[in-house]
């Protein structure tokens, strides 16, 4: 049942935040902040809202089948050390971030098979919250199975961790497509990362292919 209650917080903090920026869209206060006054999307409301939908269910089906049938190899749900929550975290953000800095840059945007599969995503060229969800499914199946991948490659990590690092993940990639820069303290951060994903979605040529941190960028130099 834990493993029930991890997974929908994480899908209400999800469900807030997409919530939080469409509320943000429709506000006047907010207008001055927007990156581009329209998300340039070469694909059709009717496209973007069937592969969006085709995109929840994947990923749903593949997050309860995985949490629930290879639960051990992924988490465990004894007390440890505060020091090991912290460590386990650290270790698989690092492991997940630089993996995803080499498939999105040398799969999705090099090769050329994979290539037309992520171009479903690059569909936006000023992204919003939704173009979050706007991924081919097997671009979902492989973005996910590298989370699992990461954590299962550290021995697996305590549930509340897991838990804790795939609202993380979950969040930043809805806040890395909001198309808002707010240049201000709490959201500046916030904002710098979604002007950052922002210009990487201007071309399938652009720069800024890491995910959570921009280190993986700042140490290969494809900054933009």
């Amino acid at each position: 049942m834990k493993v029930l209650y991890v997974i929908l917080v994480s899908y209400a903090s999800a469900g807030l935040a997409q919530a939080a920026l469409l509320y943000a869209y429709r506000s006047k206060s907010a207008q001055q902040f927007m990156i581009s006054d329209d998300a340039h999307r070469s694909k059709s409301d009717r496209e973007l809202y069937w592969r969006v939908a085709l995109n929840i269910g994947v990923s749903i089906t593949l997050i309860f089948s995985v949490m629930f049938g290879l639960g051990q190899y992924l988490y465990y749900d004894h007390a440890v050390p505060l020091w090991r929550y912290a460590l386990e975290a650290v270790t698989v953000v690092l492991i997940y971030d630089f993996g995803y800095y080499f498939m999105h840059r040398y799969l999705f945007h090099e090769w050329k098979v994979l290539r037309g599969v992520h171009s479903v995503h690059h569909a936006a060229r000023n992204p919003r919250q939704i173009d979050s969800l706007l991924l081919h499914p097997v671009e979902t199946v492989l973005g996910l199975g590298l989370f699992f991948g990461s954590v299962a490659l550290v021995g697996g990590v305590h549930l509340y961790t897991l838990g804790a690092m795939f609202t993380v993940y979950t969040a930043l990639n809805i806040l890395n497509h909001a198309g808002i820069d707010v240049p201000h303290f709490p959201f500046k951060t916030l904002g710098l990362l979604a002007a950052k994903h922002d210009r990487h979605h201007h071309s399938m040529l652009s720069g800024n292919y890491a995910s959570i941190t921009p280190l993986p960028d700042i140490i290969f130099g494809t900054v933009e």
